[in-house]
Protein backbone atom coordinates (compact mmCIF):
# COMPACT_ATOMS: atom_id res chain seq x y z
CA UNK A 1 0.00 0.00 0.00
CA UNK A 2 1.42 3.60 -1.16
CA UNK A 3 1.53 6.20 1.59
CA UNK A 4 -0.70 9.12 -0.20
CA UNK A 5 1.84 12.07 -1.51
CA UNK A 6 1.53 15.42 0.69
CA UNK A 7 2.23 18.61 -0.75
CA UNK A 8 2.88 21.63 1.36
CA UNK A 9 0.09 24.48 1.66
CA UNK A 10 -0.69 27.32 3.48
CA UNK A 11 -2.81 26.35 5.17
CA UNK A 12 -1.11 22.60 6.64
CA UNK A 13 -0.61 19.81 4.24
CA UNK A 14 -3.44 17.78 2.94
CA UNK A 15 -3.65 14.63 1.13
CA UNK A 16 -3.53 14.71 -2.28
CA UNK A 17 -4.81 11.34 -4.18
CA UNK A 18 -3.53 10.14 -7.26
CA UNK A 19 -5.76 11.05 -10.53
CA UNK A 20 -7.79 8.13 -11.36
CA UNK A 21 -6.82 5.57 -13.73
CA UNK A 22 -9.94 5.64 -16.82
CA UNK A 23 -9.98 2.33 -18.21
CA UNK A 24 -11.44 1.88 -21.92
CA UNK A 25 -14.74 0.04 -22.58
CA UNK A 26 -14.54 -2.91 -24.50
CA UNK A 27 -14.47 -2.93 -28.07
CA UNK A 28 -17.54 -4.61 -28.74
CA UNK A 29 -19.42 -2.06 -26.05
CA UNK A 30 -17.68 0.60 -28.29
CA UNK A 31 -19.09 -0.67 -31.85
CA UNK A 32 -22.43 -1.30 -30.24
CA UNK A 33 -22.57 2.30 -29.53
CA UNK A 34 -22.06 3.44 -32.75
CA UNK A 35 -24.27 1.27 -34.52
CA UNK A 36 -27.27 2.91 -32.12
CA UNK A 37 -26.05 6.24 -33.51
CA UNK A 38 -26.27 5.32 -36.90
CA UNK A 39 -29.86 3.56 -36.10
CA UNK A 40 -30.45 6.99 -34.71
CA UNK A 41 -29.43 8.73 -37.37
CA UNK A 42 -31.08 7.03 -40.22
CA UNK A 43 -34.12 6.47 -39.04
CA UNK A 44 -34.19 10.38 -38.53
CA UNK A 45 -33.05 10.68 -41.88
CA UNK A 46 -35.94 9.08 -42.94
CA UNK A 47 -38.60 10.41 -41.23
CA UNK A 48 -37.74 13.82 -42.99
CA UNK A 49 -37.71 11.57 -46.47
CA UNK A 50 -41.25 10.62 -45.39
CA UNK A 51 -42.20 13.80 -44.28
CA UNK A 52 -41.09 15.61 -46.95
CA UNK A 53 -42.56 13.19 -49.71
CA UNK A 54 -45.97 13.35 -48.46
CA UNK A 55 -45.95 17.13 -48.46
CA UNK A 56 -44.39 17.21 -51.42
CA UNK A 57 -47.58 14.72 -52.80
CA UNK A 58 -50.20 17.11 -50.59
CA UNK A 59 -48.70 20.66 -52.15
CA UNK A 60 -49.05 18.88 -56.00
CA UNK A 61 -52.49 20.02 -57.65
CA UNK A 62 -52.79 17.38 -60.06
CA UNK A 63 -53.25 14.84 -56.74
CA UNK A 64 -56.21 16.88 -55.85
CA UNK A 65 -57.72 16.67 -59.88
CA UNK A 66 -56.77 12.87 -60.20
CA UNK A 67 -58.33 12.04 -56.63
CA UNK A 68 -61.28 13.97 -57.84
CA UNK A 69 -62.02 12.27 -61.46
CA UNK A 70 -61.33 8.48 -59.26
CA UNK A 71 -64.16 9.35 -56.50
CA UNK A 72 -66.51 9.74 -59.78
CA UNK A 73 -65.24 7.04 -60.61
CA UNK A 74 -66.12 4.54 -57.89
CA UNK A 75 -69.24 6.09 -56.73
CA UNK A 76 -68.10 8.80 -54.54
CA UNK A 77 -70.40 11.88 -54.86
CA UNK A 78 -69.86 12.91 -51.36
CA UNK A 79 -66.31 12.35 -51.26
CA UNK A 80 -65.67 14.35 -55.01
CA UNK A 81 -67.86 17.29 -53.62
CA UNK A 82 -65.18 17.74 -50.34
CA UNK A 83 -62.57 18.58 -52.82
CA UNK A 84 -63.95 21.39 -53.94
CA UNK A 85 -66.30 24.05 -53.78
CA UNK A 86 -70.09 23.86 -55.25
CA UNK A 87 -71.26 25.99 -57.87
CA UNK A 88 -74.68 28.07 -57.22
CA UNK A 89 -77.78 25.85 -58.36
CA UNK A 90 -80.13 23.26 -57.94
CA UNK A 91 -78.24 20.36 -56.12
CA UNK A 92 -80.63 17.92 -56.67
CA UNK A 93 -78.55 15.43 -58.68
CA UNK A 94 -75.32 15.79 -56.73
CA UNK A 95 -76.19 12.51 -54.99
CA UNK A 96 -74.68 8.95 -55.48
CA UNK A 97 -77.65 7.36 -56.56
CA UNK A 98 -77.84 9.92 -59.62
CA UNK A 99 -73.77 9.17 -59.75
CA UNK A 100 -74.43 5.49 -60.00
CA UNK A 101 -77.29 6.05 -62.75
CA UNK A 102 -74.21 7.51 -64.95
CA UNK A 103 -71.68 4.93 -63.91
CA UNK A 104 -74.09 2.15 -65.42
CA UNK A 105 -74.38 4.22 -68.64
CA UNK A 106 -69.99 4.48 -68.95
CA UNK A 107 -68.24 4.65 -66.27
CA UNK A 108 -64.97 7.27 -65.49
CA UNK A 109 -61.68 4.72 -65.76
CA UNK A 110 -58.05 5.32 -66.15
CA UNK A 111 -57.36 8.51 -65.20
CA UNK A 112 -54.15 10.14 -66.28
CA UNK A 113 -52.80 13.77 -66.17
CA UNK A 114 -51.59 15.32 -69.36
CA UNK A 115 -50.28 18.41 -67.92
CA UNK A 116 -50.25 21.20 -65.01
CA UNK A 117 -49.85 25.05 -65.31
CA UNK A 118 -49.20 27.25 -62.34
CA UNK A 119 -49.35 30.94 -61.33
CA UNK A 120 -48.95 31.92 -58.13
CA UNK A 121 -51.80 30.39 -55.47
CA UNK A 122 -53.75 28.86 -59.10
CA UNK A 123 -53.42 26.34 -61.11
CA UNK A 124 -54.98 23.85 -63.78
CA UNK A 125 -54.57 20.49 -64.62
CA UNK A 126 -55.42 19.08 -68.02
CA UNK A 127 -55.98 15.26 -68.09
CA UNK A 128 -57.47 12.41 -69.81
CA UNK A 129 -59.94 9.72 -68.68
CA UNK A 130 -61.59 6.29 -70.07
CA UNK A 131 -65.60 6.90 -70.57
CA UNK A 132 -66.90 3.50 -71.32
CA UNK A 133 -65.37 3.21 -74.80
CA UNK A 134 -64.10 6.97 -75.24
CA UNK A 135 -61.37 9.21 -73.91
CA UNK A 136 -62.42 12.47 -72.57
CA UNK A 137 -60.08 15.23 -71.76
CA UNK A 138 -61.25 17.62 -69.24
CA UNK A 139 -59.74 20.40 -67.70
CA UNK A 140 -59.54 21.24 -63.50
CA UNK A 141 -59.11 24.74 -62.26
CA UNK A 142 -57.63 24.88 -58.38
CA UNK A 143 -56.38 27.14 -55.93
CA UNK A 144 -54.03 26.54 -53.05
CA UNK A 145 -55.51 25.45 -49.63
CA UNK A 146 -53.41 25.79 -47.13
CA UNK A 147 -50.62 22.84 -47.81
CA UNK A 148 -53.17 21.59 -50.76
CA UNK A 149 -55.21 22.27 -53.44
CA UNK A 150 -58.92 22.67 -54.47
CA UNK A 151 -60.97 22.50 -56.87
CA UNK A 152 -62.66 25.76 -58.41
CA UNK A 153 -65.71 23.94 -58.45
CA UNK A 154 -66.98 19.97 -58.47
CA UNK A 155 -70.21 20.05 -60.33
CA UNK A 156 -71.32 21.64 -63.64
CA UNK A 157 -74.23 24.22 -64.37
CA UNK A 158 -75.81 22.49 -67.58
CA UNK A 159 -79.03 23.65 -69.32
CA UNK A 160 -81.10 20.81 -69.59
CA UNK A 161 -83.40 20.40 -73.20
CA UNK A 162 -85.54 17.61 -74.52
CA UNK A 163 -86.29 17.42 -77.71
CA UNK A 164 -88.87 14.68 -78.15
CA UNK A 165 -89.63 11.49 -76.21
CA UNK A 166 -89.89 13.00 -73.17
CA UNK A 167 -92.30 10.27 -71.13
CA UNK A 168 -89.40 7.49 -72.11
CA UNK A 169 -86.78 9.28 -69.95
CA UNK A 170 -85.50 10.07 -66.46
CA UNK A 171 -83.13 11.25 -64.37
CA UNK A 172 -82.98 9.37 -61.04
CA UNK A 173 -86.60 8.01 -61.61
CA UNK A 174 -88.01 11.78 -62.02
CA UNK A 175 -88.60 13.26 -65.36
CA UNK A 176 -85.58 15.05 -67.04
CA UNK A 177 -86.18 19.12 -66.20
CA UNK A 178 -86.02 21.57 -68.92
CA UNK A 179 -83.76 24.38 -67.31
CA UNK A 180 -80.47 24.77 -65.17
CA UNK A 181 -78.77 21.58 -63.30
CA UNK A 182 -75.91 21.32 -61.42
CA UNK A 183 -74.32 17.55 -62.65
CA UNK A 184 -71.30 15.78 -62.15
CA UNK A 185 -68.98 15.39 -65.30
CA UNK A 186 -69.10 11.92 -67.21
CA UNK A 187 -72.07 10.11 -68.94
CA UNK A 188 -75.16 12.51 -69.11
CA UNK A 189 -77.17 10.24 -66.32
CA UNK A 190 -80.78 9.73 -68.36
CA UNK A 191 -82.20 7.05 -68.23
CA UNK A 192 -84.84 5.40 -70.18
CA UNK A 193 -88.43 3.33 -69.60
CA UNK A 194 -87.44 0.91 -72.20
CA UNK A 195 -84.46 -1.04 -74.11
CA UNK A 196 -85.07 0.05 -77.29
CA UNK A 197 -83.95 3.75 -77.02
CA UNK A 198 -80.39 5.12 -75.37
CA UNK A 199 -78.78 8.38 -76.31
CA UNK A 200 -76.05 8.76 -78.64
CA UNK A 201 -72.93 8.60 -75.84
CA UNK A 202 -70.74 10.24 -78.26
CA UNK A 203 -72.95 13.81 -77.84
CA UNK A 204 -74.12 13.53 -74.25
CA UNK A 205 -71.02 13.87 -72.42
CA UNK A 206 -70.72 16.37 -69.16
CA UNK A 207 -67.50 18.09 -69.34
CA UNK A 208 -65.88 20.15 -65.89
CA UNK A 209 -65.28 23.01 -67.98
CA UNK A 210 -68.61 23.30 -69.02
CA UNK A 211 -69.97 24.00 -72.62
CA UNK A 212 -73.56 23.49 -73.87
CA UNK A 213 -75.00 20.30 -74.36
CA UNK A 214 -77.07 19.31 -77.49
CA UNK A 215 -80.88 18.87 -76.83
CA UNK A 216 -81.30 15.30 -75.13
CA UNK A 217 -82.48 13.30 -78.87
CA UNK A 218 -83.25 9.75 -77.93
CA UNK A 219 -82.27 7.32 -80.68
CA UNK A 220 -82.88 3.12 -81.27
CA UNK A 221 -80.78 0.85 -79.35
CA UNK A 222 -79.74 -2.24 -81.50
CA UNK A 223 -82.48 -4.01 -79.71
CA UNK A 224 -84.99 -1.53 -80.70
CA UNK A 225 -84.09 -1.48 -84.02
CA UNK A 226 -84.28 -5.50 -84.72
CA UNK A 227 -87.78 -5.40 -82.80
CA UNK A 228 -88.82 -2.99 -84.95
CA UNK A 229 -87.85 -4.43 -88.17
CA UNK A 230 -88.90 -8.09 -86.57
CA UNK A 231 -92.87 -6.51 -86.58
CA UNK A 232 -92.57 -5.23 -90.20
CA UNK A 233 -90.93 -8.11 -91.75
CA UNK A 234 -94.12 -10.26 -89.51
CA UNK A 235 -96.84 -7.98 -91.23
CA UNK A 236 -94.80 -8.18 -94.91
CA UNK A 237 -94.17 -12.08 -94.60
CA UNK A 238 -98.10 -12.64 -94.32
CA UNK A 239 -99.33 -10.21 -96.67
CA UNK A 240 -96.81 -11.05 -99.51
CA UNK A 241 -95.88 -14.24 -101.56
CA UNK A 242 -92.73 -14.19 -101.62
CA UNK A 243 -88.94 -12.85 -99.88
CA UNK A 244 -87.58 -10.21 -98.26
CA UNK A 245 -84.18 -9.63 -100.15
CA UNK A 246 -83.48 -6.51 -98.27
CA UNK A 247 -81.77 -6.16 -94.69
CA UNK A 248 -84.71 -4.46 -92.67
CA UNK A 249 -82.31 -4.62 -89.59
CA UNK A 250 -79.81 -2.13 -91.10
CA UNK A 251 -82.26 -0.68 -94.22
CA UNK A 252 -85.24 0.22 -92.48
CA UNK A 253 -85.62 4.06 -92.10
CA UNK A 254 -87.26 4.83 -88.61
CA UNK A 255 -87.48 8.45 -87.19
CA UNK A 256 -89.36 10.04 -84.12
CA UNK A 257 -92.69 11.65 -84.48
CA UNK A 258 -92.51 15.31 -82.29
CA UNK A 259 -94.17 14.78 -79.22
CA UNK A 260 -93.30 13.77 -75.94
CA UNK A 261 -94.82 9.42 -76.07
CA UNK A 262 -91.90 8.33 -78.24
CA UNK A 263 -93.85 7.13 -81.19
CA UNK A 264 -91.71 6.16 -84.42
CA UNK A 265 -92.80 6.29 -87.79
CA UNK A 266 -91.93 3.55 -90.61
CA UNK A 267 -91.74 5.31 -94.09
CA UNK A 268 -89.98 3.71 -97.00
CA UNK A 269 -89.32 0.80 -98.91
CA UNK A 270 -88.62 -3.03 -98.49
CA UNK A 271 -87.53 -5.19 -101.53
CA UNK A 272 -89.15 -8.29 -102.13
CA UNK A 273 -89.16 -10.90 -104.61
CA UNK A 274 -91.99 -13.03 -105.02
CA UNK A 275 -95.17 -13.04 -107.19
CA UNK A 276 -97.94 -10.26 -107.90
CA UNK A 277 -100.37 -9.21 -109.87
CA UNK A 278 -100.08 -6.48 -112.27
CA UNK A 279 -102.33 -4.57 -114.76
CA UNK A 280 -101.42 -4.63 -118.37
CA UNK A 281 -101.94 -2.28 -121.05
CA UNK A 282 -105.20 -4.01 -121.89
CA UNK A 283 -106.08 -3.41 -117.98
CA UNK A 284 -105.98 -7.31 -117.38
CA UNK A 285 -104.85 -7.85 -114.28
CA UNK A 286 -101.50 -10.44 -114.86
CA UNK A 287 -99.55 -12.62 -112.61
CA UNK A 288 -96.19 -11.49 -112.40
CA UNK A 289 -93.25 -12.64 -110.26
CA UNK A 290 -89.51 -11.17 -109.77
CA UNK A 291 -88.74 -7.89 -107.26
CA UNK A 292 -90.58 -5.33 -106.33
CA UNK A 293 -90.16 -2.15 -103.75
CA UNK A 294 -92.93 -1.90 -101.30
CA UNK A 295 -93.63 0.91 -99.81
CA UNK A 296 -93.76 0.84 -96.32
CA UNK A 297 -95.95 3.43 -94.29
CA UNK A 298 -97.14 2.59 -90.26
CA UNK A 299 -96.96 3.69 -86.77
CA UNK A 300 -95.24 2.25 -83.40
CA UNK A 301 -94.79 3.10 -79.70
CA UNK A 302 -91.09 2.93 -78.93
CA UNK A 303 -92.05 0.65 -75.72
CA UNK A 304 -93.80 -1.82 -77.87
CA UNK A 305 -92.85 -1.97 -81.70
CA UNK A 306 -94.88 -5.17 -82.55
CA UNK A 307 -98.07 -3.54 -82.32
CA UNK A 308 -97.62 -1.55 -85.23
CA UNK A 309 -100.20 0.92 -86.85
CA UNK A 310 -100.27 0.63 -90.41
CA UNK A 311 -101.25 3.34 -92.96
CA UNK A 312 -99.85 7.01 -93.73
CA UNK A 313 -98.78 9.05 -90.91
CA UNK A 314 -100.79 12.21 -89.50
Amino acid sequence: MTNPVTHPTALGDFPVEPPAQHRRPPRHHRGMFWIAVLAALAAVASGVVITATAYINESQPQTAAVDYFQALGRGDAPGALALGDIPPGPRTYLTSQVLDAARSIAKISDVRVLSVGRLGHQAQVTLQYQLGTQQVTDTVSLVRHGRGWRLTRTAVPVQLHVAIAADRMSIAGARVPNGPVLLFPGALPVAFDTSNLQLDSASQIVHLTGGTLPPIQPQLSAAGQKRVSDAVRAVVQRSVRGRITGNLDKELPITFAPGPAGVLVISGEVAVNGSFRQLDFNNQSVLKTGNVALQIQAQCNATNPAKTVWGPTS
